[in-house]
Protein backbone atom coordinates (compact mmCIF):
# COMPACT_ATOMS: atom_id res chain seq x y z
CA UNK A 1 0.00 0.00 0.00
CA UNK A 2 1.35 3.45 -0.91
CA UNK A 3 0.15 6.77 0.52
CA UNK A 4 0.75 10.27 -1.62
CA UNK A 5 1.03 13.46 0.45
CA UNK A 6 -0.61 16.85 -0.98
CA UNK A 7 0.63 19.61 1.54
CA UNK A 8 1.06 22.87 1.69
CA UNK A 9 5.03 22.49 2.30
CA UNK A 10 7.86 20.31 2.46
CA UNK A 11 8.64 20.71 6.30
CA UNK A 12 4.85 19.59 6.61
CA UNK A 13 5.07 16.17 4.49
CA UNK A 14 7.77 15.59 6.59
CA UNK A 15 5.95 15.74 9.74
CA UNK A 16 2.84 13.61 8.01
CA UNK A 17 5.81 11.08 7.08
CA UNK A 18 7.14 10.63 10.25
CA UNK A 19 3.24 9.82 11.58
CA UNK A 20 2.38 7.02 9.23
CA UNK A 21 5.32 5.83 9.78
CA UNK A 22 4.40 5.37 13.62
CA UNK A 23 1.38 3.10 11.89
CA UNK A 24 3.78 0.60 10.14
CA UNK A 25 3.91 2.87 6.42
CA UNK A 26 7.24 2.48 5.15
CA UNK A 27 9.03 5.02 4.04
CA UNK A 28 9.23 3.93 0.62
CA UNK A 29 5.61 3.54 0.30
CA UNK A 30 4.93 7.18 1.05
CA UNK A 31 5.10 9.44 -2.12
CA UNK A 32 5.56 13.52 -1.86
CA UNK A 33 3.09 14.85 -4.39
CA UNK A 34 3.06 18.67 -3.78
CA UNK A 35 5.34 19.98 -3.15
CA UNK A 36 7.60 17.46 -5.01
CA UNK A 37 10.81 16.61 -3.92
CA UNK A 38 11.39 16.53 -7.58
CA UNK A 39 10.97 19.56 -9.31
CA UNK A 40 10.98 19.68 -13.06
CA UNK A 41 10.82 23.46 -14.82
CA UNK A 42 7.07 23.66 -14.83
CA UNK A 43 6.98 23.09 -11.01
CA UNK A 44 9.53 25.92 -10.56
CA UNK A 45 7.58 28.72 -12.44
CA UNK A 46 4.47 28.10 -10.40
CA UNK A 47 5.22 30.32 -6.92
CA UNK A 48 1.84 28.21 -5.45
CA UNK A 49 3.73 25.16 -5.50
CA UNK A 50 4.25 24.28 -1.54
CA UNK A 51 1.16 27.02 -0.12
CA UNK A 52 -2.16 26.62 0.96
CA UNK A 53 -2.94 27.83 -2.54
CA UNK A 54 -0.91 24.85 -4.44
CA UNK A 55 -2.95 22.52 -2.38
CA UNK A 56 -6.47 24.35 -3.93
CA UNK A 57 -4.91 23.62 -7.12
CA UNK A 58 -4.05 20.54 -6.86
CA UNK A 59 -7.62 19.93 -5.65
CA UNK A 60 -9.69 21.82 -8.17
CA UNK A 61 -7.36 20.71 -11.03
CA UNK A 62 -8.07 22.37 -14.59
CA UNK A 63 -10.96 21.84 -17.47
CA UNK A 64 -12.05 19.06 -15.70
CA UNK A 65 -8.73 16.82 -14.82
CA UNK A 66 -6.94 16.48 -11.85
CA UNK A 67 -3.19 15.10 -12.51
CA UNK A 68 -2.24 14.42 -9.32
CA UNK A 69 -4.76 12.46 -8.60
CA UNK A 70 -5.48 10.61 -11.81
CA UNK A 71 -1.85 9.63 -11.95
CA UNK A 72 -0.98 8.57 -8.29
CA UNK A 73 -4.33 6.77 -8.46
CA UNK A 74 -4.18 4.90 -11.81
CA UNK A 75 -1.99 2.21 -9.75
CA UNK A 76 -4.44 -0.25 -7.54
CA UNK A 77 -1.23 -0.26 -4.98
CA UNK A 78 -1.66 3.66 -4.62
CA UNK A 79 -4.52 3.39 -1.85
CA UNK A 80 -4.96 6.69 -0.30
CA UNK A 81 -3.92 10.95 -0.61
CA UNK A 82 -3.32 12.41 2.48
CA UNK A 83 -4.72 16.41 1.79
CA UNK A 84 -2.51 18.90 4.68
CA UNK A 85 -3.70 22.19 5.35
CA UNK A 86 -3.08 24.40 7.95
CA UNK A 87 -5.85 26.85 9.47
CA UNK A 88 -4.31 30.03 10.88
CA UNK A 89 -4.33 31.77 7.50
CA UNK A 90 -7.66 30.22 5.60
CA UNK A 91 -9.48 33.41 6.43
CA UNK A 92 -7.28 35.53 4.33
CA UNK A 93 -7.45 33.00 1.05
CA UNK A 94 -9.01 34.27 -1.59
CA UNK A 95 -12.09 32.70 -0.88
CA UNK A 96 -15.19 33.13 1.77
CA UNK A 97 -14.66 31.19 4.85
CA UNK A 98 -15.65 32.13 8.05
CA UNK A 99 -14.07 30.20 11.00
CA UNK A 100 -16.52 28.76 13.97
CA UNK A 101 -16.21 30.59 17.08
CA UNK A 102 -13.59 29.72 19.28
CA UNK A 103 -13.94 31.37 22.74
CA UNK A 104 -15.75 28.70 24.83
CA UNK A 105 -16.12 26.71 22.45
CA UNK A 106 -14.93 23.15 23.37
CA UNK A 107 -15.86 21.54 19.68
CA UNK A 108 -14.09 24.50 17.79
CA UNK A 109 -11.39 22.04 16.50
CA UNK A 110 -13.57 19.56 15.44
CA UNK A 111 -15.86 22.20 13.89
CA UNK A 112 -13.34 23.73 12.22
CA UNK A 113 -11.81 20.51 10.39
CA UNK A 114 -14.80 19.24 9.37
CA UNK A 115 -15.42 23.07 7.36
CA UNK A 116 -12.60 22.48 5.94
CA UNK A 117 -13.23 18.86 4.86
CA UNK A 118 -15.99 19.93 3.54
CA UNK A 119 -14.89 22.72 1.72
CA UNK A 120 -11.49 19.83 0.05
CA UNK A 121 -14.72 18.16 -1.13
CA UNK A 122 -15.89 20.27 -2.60
CA UNK A 123 -12.91 21.99 -4.52
CA UNK A 124 -12.50 17.70 -5.75
CA UNK A 125 -16.49 17.79 -6.54
CA UNK A 126 -16.48 14.72 -4.12
CA UNK A 127 -14.20 12.60 -5.96
CA UNK A 128 -11.75 10.04 -4.06
CA UNK A 129 -13.70 10.77 -0.76
CA UNK A 130 -12.91 7.00 0.38
CA UNK A 131 -9.38 7.27 -0.67
CA UNK A 132 -8.41 10.96 1.62
CA UNK A 133 -7.03 11.61 4.78
CA UNK A 134 -6.95 14.72 6.31
CA UNK A 135 -4.31 15.83 7.84
CA UNK A 136 -6.08 19.55 9.10
CA UNK A 137 -3.80 21.25 11.37
CA UNK A 138 -5.12 23.65 13.85
CA UNK A 139 -3.80 26.30 13.97
CA UNK A 140 -0.33 25.10 12.30
CA UNK A 141 1.04 21.90 12.28
CA UNK A 142 3.57 23.46 14.92
CA UNK A 143 0.10 23.25 17.05
CA UNK A 144 0.31 19.19 16.34
CA UNK A 145 4.96 19.48 16.95
CA UNK A 146 4.35 21.43 20.13
CA UNK A 147 2.80 18.70 22.01
CA UNK A 148 6.24 16.91 22.26
CA UNK A 149 7.26 19.76 24.83
CA UNK A 150 3.68 21.36 26.74
CA UNK A 151 1.31 18.89 27.93
CA UNK A 152 -2.11 21.62 27.21
CA UNK A 153 -4.09 22.14 24.17
CA UNK A 154 -1.57 23.44 22.19
CA UNK A 155 -4.98 24.58 19.42
CA UNK A 156 -5.02 27.63 22.14
CA UNK A 157 -1.87 28.60 21.87
CA UNK A 158 -1.72 31.97 19.74
CA UNK A 159 1.15 31.72 17.89
CA UNK A 160 2.14 28.12 17.83
CA UNK A 161 4.90 28.16 15.66
CA UNK A 162 6.73 30.97 17.49
CA UNK A 163 5.67 28.91 20.80
CA UNK A 164 7.47 25.92 19.00
CA UNK A 165 10.56 27.04 17.98
CA UNK A 166 10.98 28.91 21.77
CA UNK A 167 10.18 25.60 23.27
CA UNK A 168 13.00 23.82 20.88
CA UNK A 169 15.21 26.34 21.53
CA UNK A 170 14.66 26.44 25.23
CA UNK A 171 15.52 22.70 25.69
CA UNK A 172 19.02 22.86 23.53
CA UNK A 173 17.88 20.24 21.32
CA UNK A 174 20.79 19.30 19.79
CA UNK A 175 21.48 18.14 16.26
CA UNK A 176 18.94 18.65 13.83
CA UNK A 177 17.29 22.30 13.34
CA UNK A 178 14.48 20.73 10.79
CA UNK A 179 11.06 20.54 12.03
CA UNK A 180 10.70 17.05 11.40
CA UNK A 181 14.14 16.42 12.97
CA UNK A 182 12.67 17.43 16.11
CA UNK A 183 10.03 15.97 16.09
CA UNK A 184 11.67 12.20 15.17
CA UNK A 185 9.30 10.80 18.20
CA UNK A 186 6.60 11.37 15.91
CA UNK A 187 7.45 7.94 14.26
CA UNK A 188 7.46 6.00 17.41
CA UNK A 189 3.46 4.68 18.09
CA UNK A 190 4.21 4.23 22.10
CA UNK A 191 5.04 7.94 22.01
CA UNK A 192 2.88 9.92 19.28
CA UNK A 193 0.19 8.22 21.27
CA UNK A 194 1.17 9.93 24.63
CA UNK A 195 0.81 12.80 22.80
CA UNK A 196 -2.46 12.79 21.17
CA UNK A 197 -4.56 14.42 23.98
CA UNK A 198 -2.80 17.43 23.64
CA UNK A 199 -3.97 18.21 20.08
CA UNK A 200 -7.31 17.37 18.80
CA UNK A 201 -6.67 17.71 14.97
CA UNK A 202 -3.44 15.69 15.46
CA UNK A 203 -5.57 13.07 17.28
CA UNK A 204 -7.98 12.89 14.15
CA UNK A 205 -5.65 12.51 11.80
CA UNK A 206 -3.71 9.85 13.74
CA UNK A 207 -7.18 8.02 14.27
CA UNK A 208 -7.80 8.18 10.60
CA UNK A 209 -4.41 6.93 9.68
CA UNK A 210 -5.00 3.77 11.99
CA UNK A 211 -8.36 3.22 10.78
CA UNK A 212 -7.42 2.90 7.17
CA UNK A 213 -4.19 0.83 7.92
Amino acid sequence: MRIGIIAEGTEDQAVIRLILKAYGVDGSDIVAIRPSLQRDATDAADSSIGTFQGVKNACEGKDGLRPDFERFFIFPDNQFMVIHLDTAEIEQQNFTFTKPLKTNNPDYCTQLRNSVIDLINTWLDHQYSNQLLYAIAIEEIEAWCLTLYIQADTAQSADPKSKFWKEANRKKIKGTASLAGLCKDFSKLKKLKSYLPYNQSLKDFADSVEAAI
